[in-house]
């Protein structure tokens, strides 16, 4: 078979195509990262929409019951409407608003969901306490 290939050149080339690329292949196939799982909903406070101006702060975390790293939801100011892309587990719910025009010190963050075990992708609508 290699008499055929003629030049080094076309050996090369059959090298790169039966040795490199099944290598390359291999390499990005075991580089995929922990399953991540996609959390969305509404944030209320009496039964409408959580909506913040632009001076105040909205916080959504999630914190693994285990430990490990917090993870953060997107929120939107108009709307209360928010997203996590977190890995599957049991979180904390926590949630923080502060007014930055107040000047008043940042409150205390409150829990809004504890032992919250997600494992696939799902909507949670959160009713904020006064």
């Amino acid at each position: 078979m290699l008499a055929e290939m003629g030049t080094p050149m076309n050996l090369i080339n059959y090298a790169r195509r039966t040795v490199f690329l099944p290598l390359v292949l291999l390499f990005f196939v075991g580089c995929g990262g922990p399953k991540i799982v996609i959390v969305k909903g509404n944030l209320q406070k009496k039964g409408q929409p959580l909506v913040a101006n632009s001076t105040t702060i909205v916080t959504l975390q999630f914190i693994p019951k285990d430990g490990g790293n917090t993870f953060s939801g997107k929120i939107k100011r108009d709307d209360g409407s928010y997203e996590a892309n977190i890995p599957p587990g049991v979180y904390n719910v926590l949630f923080i608003m502060h007014d930055t025009s107040l000047k008043k010190p940042i409150p205390k963050s409150k829990t809004l969901r504890s032992n919250f075990d997600i494992q696939t992708n799902q909507t949670l609508d959160l009713e904020i306490d006064s």
